[in-house]
C-alpha cells in the first residue's frame, strides 16, 4: 500500500514539474534540454525518495503513540475512563494512569527520534535538487512561456503559504521541496493512519507534523429531547469532520442516547449544504439506532457551532456521549450551552 501512494505522490509530481510551455520556432539547444531533463529527474527521484521516507518516519511515531491509546482503552494500564470513573486510564490524557504515562513518553521519543530524522531528509533532498537544477536559467525554471519546467504554474501553492514568494531556485526548493511537498506526505500518512490525529493532539505534535489534521473529543451528557451546544474556531477552506460516538450509559456496554449533530453559524442558523450521514454507533444503543457524521468545508472564517442532539426514538431517552472534531487547526470546541431547548 505504501508504495503505491508514494509511487501516485511521485507520478503527482512529475505530472506538475513537466508541463512545458509553447514549443520555440527555434532549433533547441540539445545541451539545455538535457540541463531541463535532468533537473526534472532530480526532483522527481529526491522528492519520491524523501516522500517515502517521511511517511514511513510519520508512522513510526503516530503507530507508537497508537499503540498505547490502544492498550489505555482496553484496559493494559487500568480501569479506562470510557465506562470507569477516576482513576482510569483517559487516552486522550498522557498523565492519567503513570503505565500510560510512561509508554506515551517512549512513544514521545519515538517521535522526537523521526522529527529528527525527518529534518536531515529534508535538507539532503534539497541539496540535491539544488545541484541538479542550478544549471537552468531562471525561463527555463519558472517561465510561463519558454521551454522549461514551467513551474510558475505552481505559484498559487507557494503564494499561499508565502504571499511575498517569487519563482526562483532558492525559493522553489524551498517551496515545491519544503512544506507544500510536507503538507501533502503528512495528509497520505494520516490517510495510511487513521489514529494519527489522535497522536498529534495527545502529544502536542503539531509542529513536528504540521499536515496532520488534529483530533479533538470532549466529553458530554445531554438529556432527552435537549440540546448540548458546542463552539469550536476555523478558517475558511478548512476541512471539518464532525462524528458523535456514544458511551456506555448502563455498565452494559449500551447507551441511553440516539445522538444528531448540526451545524450552526450563529443561533438556531443551520450551516447550508452540511450532509449528515449515520454510521455504527461505537456503543450500541437500546434502540438500536445509528450516530452521526460529516465533513464539510468551512464557508468563512470565524465561529462556529455543533449542537448535538438527544432524539427520543423509542427506549432512548438522553445519555453520554462523545464529539470528536478533526480539522487542520485542531481547536477544542467548548460547551456553550449545556442541555438546552433550542440551540
Amino acid at each position: 500500500m505504501l508504495t503505491r501512494v508514494v509511487t501516485l505522490v511521485s507520478a503527482a509530481v512529475s505530472v506538475a514539474i513537466l508541463v512545458a510551455g509553447p514549443a520555440s520556432a527555434d532549433v533547441p539547444d540539445p545541451s539545455a534540454i538535457a540541463h531541463v531533463a535532468s533537473c526534472q529527474k532530480k526532483i522527481a527521484s529526491a522528492g519520491a525518495r524523501f516522500a517515502q521516507q517521511v511517511i514511513r518516519d510519520t508512522l513510526k511515531c503516530t503507530n507508537a503513540v497508537s499503540e498505547c491509546q490502544v492498550q489505555c482503552d482496553l484496559g493494559v494500564f487500568g480501569p479506562s475512563c470510557d465506562s470507569n470513573p477516576p482513576p482510569c486510564c483517559d487516552s486522550d490524557d498522557p498523565n492519567s494512569e503513570p503505565g500510560f504515562a510512561s509508554c506515551m513518553a517512549d512513544a514521545n521519543n519515538t517521535c522526537d527520534e523521526m522529527d529528527a530524522k525527518i529534518a536531515t531528509q529534508e535538507t539532503t533532498k534539497q541539496s540535491k535538487i539544488t545541484a541538479g537544477c542550478s544549471v537552468l536559467t531562471q525561463d527555463e525554471l519558472c517561465g510561463a512561456e519558454g521551454e522549461g519546467l514551467n513551474f510558475a504554474a505552481l505559484n498559487a501553492g507557494c503564494l499561499a503559504l508565502n504571499p511575498g514568494y517569487v519563482c526562483n531556485l532558492p525559493n522553489l526548493v524551498q517551496c515545491v521541496g519544503g512544506p507544500l511537498e510536507r503538507q501533502l506526505v503528512d495528509q497520505i500518512s494520516s490517510l495510511l493512519d487513521a489514529r494519527a490525529g489522535d497522536a498529534v493532539a495527545a502529544l502536542n505534535l503539531q509542529s513536528l507534523f504540521p499536515g496532520i489534521p488534529i483530533a479533538r473529543k470532549v466529553k458530554g451528557q445531554v438529556a432527552a429531547s435537549k440540546y448540548d451546544v458546542w463552539s469550536f474556531t476555523g478558517q475558511a477552506g478548512d476541512d471539518v469532520k464532525v462524528r458523535v460516538v456514544t458511551r456506555d450509559d448502563n455498565g452494559n456496554d449500551t447507551s441511553n442516547l440516539a445522538p444528531t449533530v448540526s451545524l450552526l453559524n450563529g443561533p438556531s442558523t443551520t450551516v447550508a449544504d452540511t450532509t449528515v450521514r449515520q454510521v455504527a454507533c461505537g456503543v450500541p444503543n437500546v434502540c438500536g439506532a445509528s450516530c452521526p457524521t460529516f465533513e464539510r468545508t468551512l464557508p468563512f472564517d470565524g465561529t462556529f457551532f455543533l449542537a448535538v442532539h438527544a432524539s427520543t426514538n423509542g427506549p432512548c431517552t438522553g445519555g453520554k456521549y462523545r464529539l470528536i472534531v478533526v480539522s487542520p487547526g485542531g481547536g477544542v470546541p467548548v460547551l456553550v450551552g449545556d442541555d438546552v431547548d433550542n440551540p
